[in-house]
C-alpha cells in the first residue's frame, strides 16, 4: 500500500492555542474577483479517482479576505433574524485539487456554502465579540456550477452553468466528529448500504485547507460525498425516453415534524424549500423544482399508497409503486449500522426517488452509526428488537411512522427482510468488522502523518477502541443480538 505525504513548500513552527496553524503563503490563482478573465476548462479528474479510497487527496480552497468576511457576516445576519446559521448565500471561492496520483486541479470562480442542520452548522470561525481569535471545522459544499452575478446567457453564465468536474455539478464535505476516533464511522455506513445494493452516496476522504488571502489554516481530514441530486438521479436513474427525470424529495425532521409519510402533514410541509423563509420542508423537492407551477402529484399519489389499509396485502400493494425489496435490504443493512436518526427510529434523513410511478428510497446521514454518537436507547441499538419499530423519541408513536411500521408487520416483507438480515451477518457476510478495519488502516496509513505534523482543527487520534463502545464490540455485539433473534424466531 503506497502512503502519500503532502509536502509542504513552507515549514511551519508556530501553533495558536485557538486556530492551532497558520501560514503565510502566496495565492497561485487568478485573481478573478479583481477583473481577470477565469478560464473554465480544466483538466478533469474522473469519477472514480475522487471516491477511490487508496488515492491521496487534498483540496485547498482561496477565500478573498472580502468574500470570506462576508461569509460569516451571511451566516451572523441570518441568526440574527431566525436564531441559527444556516444561511446557504454562495461565496465565490477558487480551488487546487492534487492527489496521490499526480493529478492538479485549479478551478476558478467555485461557489462555495456551509451545510448542517440547526445543531451542527456553525460558523467557520470562533469569536470573542467581533473579534476572530480562531477556527474551528464546518461542513460545506463546492458549487462547481454556481453562476454568480452572471447575466442569464452571457458567455461567462453558460459555462459555469454547464460546468461539471469529476462528473458532479457539486461536491459535499463534511467534518469528522471529534471524539469518533474511530475516524471512518459514517463512510462505512454508506459503503454498508451500497455494497447491499442500495443506492445512496459515493464517498471517500481528503486533507482540506483554507486560504484566506494568504493565511494558509489546516481545517483537517473531511469525509468528501457525493451529492444526492439531479446528476445523482441520472448516474444510478438513467433518463426518460424524452431526456426528463423523476422527482427526488429531501425527507428530514424540520420545524413542521418528522418525515413519517402519515397522511396528517401540514400543507406547508411539503413543497420547495426557500431558505429566505427561514425554514426547511419536510418533504423538499430537489428536482424539476424550477418550473412556475411545481406538480406534487408524485409524492402525494404516494402517500395516499402508504396510508391505504384497507388492502388484503399491504405488501403487495405497495409494491405497485415501492421497490419493496431495496427498502427490505436498507432497512435490514439500516439496522446493523444502528443510526437513531433514520426513518425508522426518527422518520428522518432520507431521499424518495419518484418517476413513471415507480419509488425508491434512498439514506443518508451515516455519522450517528457503528457504537457511535447519538445514543437514545442506552446501548447504541444492540438490544433493539429486529422486528420492531422503536422510536428515538417520545414524540410519537410507532404506528405514525406509517411506511415501516406496516411493513415490518407484513408477513411477506418481514421474511424478505429476516433474510437480508441473515445474509448479511452471517461469518462472511457484508456486516464485518475485518472490512471496518481495513478501510480504517487504509485511510490512516495516507492521512495520519499529515494530521500529526500539521495539527489541523479536526480529528487528531485514530484508534476505534477510544470511543464510549469501541468498534469492534459494537460489531461483535450486534451481530451476536441479531443472530440470537434469528434463531429465537426459527426455533
Amino acid at each position: 500500500m503506497k502512503k502519500f505525504l503532502l509536502f509542504f513548500t513552507i515549514i511551519i513552527g508556530v501553533s495558536l492555542s485557538a486556530c492551532r496553524l497558520t501560514t503565510d503563503v502566496s495565492r497561485t490563482l487568478n485573481e478573478t474577483s479583481s477583473g481577470t478573465t477565469a478560464d473554465y476548462d480544466v483538466d478533469d479528474v474522473s469519477y472514480e479517482t475522487l471516491f477511490d479510497d487508496s488515492v491521496y487527496k487534498k483540496f485547498e480552497i482561496y477565500f478573498s479576505r472580502e468574500n470570506f468576511d462576508k461569509l460569516i457576516d451571511d451566516m451572523e445576519h441570518y441568526n440574527d433574524i431566525y436564531g441559527s446559521y444556516r444561511d446557504n448565500t454562495i461565496q465565490e471561492v477558487d480551488v487546487t485539487y492534487t492527489d496521490g496520483e499526480g493529478n492538479t486541479l485549479q478551478l476558478n470562480e467555485v461557489g462555495f456554502r456551509t451545510k448542517g442542520n440547526v445543531f451542527t452548522r456553525v460558523l467557520p470561525v470562533i469569536k470573542e465579540g467581533d473579534t476572530v481569535i480562531g477556527y474551528q471545522q464546518v461542513a460545506f459544499q463546492l458549487e462547481f456550477n454556481a453562476t454568480f452575478d452572471y447575466a442569464t446567457g452571457s458567455t461567462s453564465y453558460n459555462a459555469l452553468k454547464q460546468r461539471d468536474v469529476f462528473d458532479l455539478e457539486q461536491l459535499n464535505f463534511k467534518n469528522i466528529r471529534d471524539m469518533d476516533s474511530g475516524v471512518v464511522t459514517e463512510s462505512i455506513g454508506y459503503d454498508l448500504y451500497r455494497e447491499a445494493g442500495v443506492y445512496t452516496s459515493n464517498t471517500s476522504y481528503a486533507m482540506v485547507y483554507f486560504n484566506i488571502e494568504g493565511t494558509m489554516i489546516p481545517y483537517g481530514l473531511y469525509l468528501i460525498q457525493e451529492p444526492i441530486d439531479d446528476v445523482f438521479v441520472e448516474r444510478y436513474f438513467g433518463r426518460n425516453l424524452d431526456d426528463s427525470i423523476g422527482d427526488l424529495y429531501k425527507c428530514t425532521w424540520q420545524t413542521y415534524g418528522p418525515a413519517t409519510l402519515g397522511s396528517g402533514y401540514s400543507s406547508i410541509a411539503l413543497g420547495v424549500s426557500d431558505y429566505n423563509d427561514g425554514y426547511r420542508k419536510t418533504y423538499a423537492l430537489k428536482t424539476n423544482e424550477n418550473v412556475l407551477h411545481p406538480d406534487f402529484s408524485s409524492f402525494t399519489d404516494f402517500i395516499g399508497l402508504v396510508n391505504d389499509l384497507d388492502v388484503s396485502s399491504y405488501y403487495d400493494s405497495l409494491s405497485q409503486s415501492l421497490d419493496t425489496d431495496a427498502f427490505a435490504r436498507a432497512l435490514a443493512m439500516g439496522f446493523l449500522v444502528g443510526s437513531a436518526d433514520d426513518i425508522r427510529s426518527d422518520a428522518n434523513n432520507y431521499y424518495m426517488y419518484f418517476n413513471n410511478g415507480g419509488a425508491y428510497y434512498i439514506p443518508f446521514d451515516e455519522d450517528n452509526a457503528l457504537g457511535y454518537g447519538w445514543n437514545p436507547y442506552g446501548d447504541y441499538g444492540i438490544s433493539l428488537d429486529i422486528t420492531g419499530v422503536e422510536l428515538a423519541q417520545s414524540y410519537n408513536v410507532a404506528s405514525d411512522y406509517v411506511l415501516v411500521y406496516n411493513l415490518m408487520n407484513d408477513p411477506d416483507f418481514i421474511d424478505l427482510y429476516l433474510g437480508y438480515l441473515d445474509s448479511y451477518t452471517e461469518t462472511d457476510g457484508l456486516f464485518n468488522y475485518d472490512s471496518y478495519e481495513a478501510e480504517y488502516l487504509l485511510i490512516k496509513s495516507l492521512y495520519e502523518t499529515e494530521i500529526i505534523e500539521t495539527s489541523p482543527l479536526g480529528i487528531q487520534l485514530f484508534d476505534p477502541d477510544m470511543r464510549d463502545m469501541p468498534v469492534s464490540s459494537y460489531y461483535s455485539l450486534k451481530i451476536s443480538s441479531v443472530r440470537t433473534q434469528l434463531e429465537d424466531l426459527v426455533g
